[in-house]
Order: structure tokens, then sequence, then C-alpha cells
């Protein structure tokens, strides 16, 4: 018991002291508790989220894709990282991707996806619930068996785009100003980890790492 209370003191203070709150899931304990699978088969394999189901049922609903959610549905301002991996590519559009500002962490949530896509003539791109395309840039697609970082900055209504770090989306929506985050697919077995949520909003910090639940609900605006 003491080294908990030593330890959580040592968070707090180095928290406070970087001025950033943040936390990540690395999947290391093998489990995805605190998560909320929308659609999908969903697992925790080799220390990474898996979602394994290729099959797909719609392209124009919020039945598109396979999700898993996390956070707080009021979080407004913050920046959200993953790694993304696409295991095995399906037949028709191999799409994984992350989601953010989701509005409500059900099937009728509506949320922005920033994905990749793996066919020769699409690239990566914003999307608007349920499957409207804001901006794509056309001609880059992503590789099976490579590991990508993708990255989402926002602050207001500016929604900033990266993956590996180079900025690929930069535009203005104001269509969800607030939300939780995920990750997710369309016909593709893929994989997930190390995400990472950083809150913009929070004069004091902590830093962790690990499922915390109630330091994810502490990040809000």
């Amino acid at each position: 018991m003491r080294i908990m209370i030593f330890c959580l003191c040592a968070f707090l203070s180095l928290g406070f002291v970087s001025g950033i709150y943040a936390v990540s899931d690395n999947f290391d304990d093998g489990n995805d508790d605190g998560w909320t699978r929308i659609q999908g088969t969903w697992s925790v394999i080799n220390g990474e989220y898996a979602q394994t189901d290729i099959k797909w049922a719609s392209t124009t609903t919020n039945e598109t894709y396979h999700r898993s959610y996390f956070g707080d549905v009021n979080w407004v301002n913050y920046t959200f990282e993953a790694k993304v991996r696409i295991e095995k590519a399906g037949e028709t559009a191999s799409i994984p991707g992350i989601f953010f500002r989701v509005t409500e962490k059900s099937a009728k949530g509506d949320y922005y996806m920033f994905r990749l896509d793996n066919r020769a003539a699409e690239g990566p791109a914003l999307i608007k619930s349920p499957n409207t395309i804001l901006l794509e840039n056309k001609n880059k697609p992503a590789k099976a068996g490579q590991n990508y970082v993708l990255k989402v900055d926002l602050t207001g209504d500016s929604i900033k785009c990266y993956i590996d770090g180079q900025l690929e989306i930069d535009l203005k929506d104001a269509s969800f100003p607030k939300g939780a985050v995920g990750v997710g697919s369309f016909n593709v077995d893929c994989r997930f980890d190390n995400v990472t949520i950083t809150s913009k909003d929070t004069a004091s910090a902590v830093s962790s790492s690990g499922k915390l639940t109630t330091t994810w609900a502490s990040i809000r605006s």
C-alpha cells in the first residue's frame, strides 16, 4: 500500500511539472477493459488490439465501420494518436483508422474518422459520419503489414491529421465540437496499439500510463 501511494504521488508530481494531461493504452495487460465495442470481432492479440472481422454490410450508414470506443463524449480539445496496421486485406476496400469527437458511444453516435486505405487510387482521408469524405489525398495507398502512426490534433473547429509525423489533412469543420475517441475498420483484419490522448484543456496536469478510467474521464473542457 505504501508503494502504491508513493507511485501515485510521483505521477501527480511529474504530471504537474510536465504540464501534460495524458493517458495511454498499449494493451500489454491482455485486455480491453473500459473500451466499448461497436460491431466487429475484437480481442487483444500479442499486446495489440485486434479487429478480425472482414465482413461488411453497409457503406452509407453508421454501421459502415466496425468500431471500439473509449473516453468521454465531453472531451473537446486534444491530440489523439495510435499505431495502426493492416494485418489481412479484404477484397473490397481495406480501411482501418482512428475515430474522434464521437458524440455517443453507440452504433448511432456520430464521429469523425481519419482513415487509411490500401486501394491503389485512394489514400488517407478525413471522414464525417456516416461515411462522407471531407478531404482525401488520392494515390497514397497504405501497405499491408506496415505500421503507421495516425494522429489528430484538435483545437476548436481546427482538425489536423498526421501520418508518421507528416501533416496530411488540415481543415476546419464544426459538425461535432466534442466527443470521445476510438479505433475501427472496414473490410480488413487490422491491429491497433500505443493509443495516447493528451488534453489541451487542463491547466494542472497528470501523466500516467495504462487503463485508468478515472483519469480518462477527467480529460474534459
